[in-house]
């Protein structure tokens, strides 16, 4: 439907004037941008954080993000307003000696030691050129075990698997 707007000018005599036209311009310019924004904002986010406790009883936290390649990625893990451990501050001195923090290629793993029996939420922010973080909640009392099997099953990759050997085990069978 077309949108007429009436303007009269100076000598009294009344135009319309299409709207339209304005309007597809500023579409444009706003598809435009959104394209060209879109592609820095999925280029640099934290898709996924894992935890799992280790057979000495440890958090271990992995965090995975999709990198750009450049600047080289930095990671922090933080609890409310400490630093539990980062690739580039300085750590609170509660968690000195007890956290640790490895970058891998996509992933960022924090060890901990010593953690509570009680729910603790940890955030994961991985700053190229710019911020993109992650919240997950730690519970020692239903947090998996650190494993092969629990690693496939967290991942969704077990069930890919099974999927995947089915039709040869089935194969086998017939």
């Amino acid at each position: 439907m077309l949108e007429l707007k009436q303007q009269t000018d100076l000598n009294g005599s009344c135009k319309l004037q299409f709207i339209i036209p304005k309007l597809v311009r500023v579409w444009k310019m706003y598809i435009i941008a959104t394209f060209c924004l879109l592609g820095l904002a999925t280029a640099q986010t934290v898709t996924d954080i894992t935890s799992c406790i280790t057979k000495e009883n440890n958090l271990r936290m992995e965090c995975n993000f999709n990198p750009v390649e450049t600047p080289s990625p930095t990671c922090k893990f933080t609890q409310g307003d400490k630093i539990v451990a980062s690739t580039y501050e300085k750590q609170d001195p509660t968690y000195k000696n007890r956290a640790n923090i490895t970058m891998m290629d996509k992933v960022c793993e924090m060890s901990l030691t010593g953690l509570p029996d009680n729910p603790q939420e940890f955030k994961c922010t991985i700053k190229q050129t710019v911020e993109s973080s992650k919240v997950a909640t730690v519970d020692k009392k239903t947090t998996a075990k650190c494993s092969g099997i629990s690693v496939l099953l967290q991942e969704g990759t077990g069930l890919f698997l099974v999927l995947m050997t089915l039709p040869l085990l089935l194969s086998e069978l017939i």
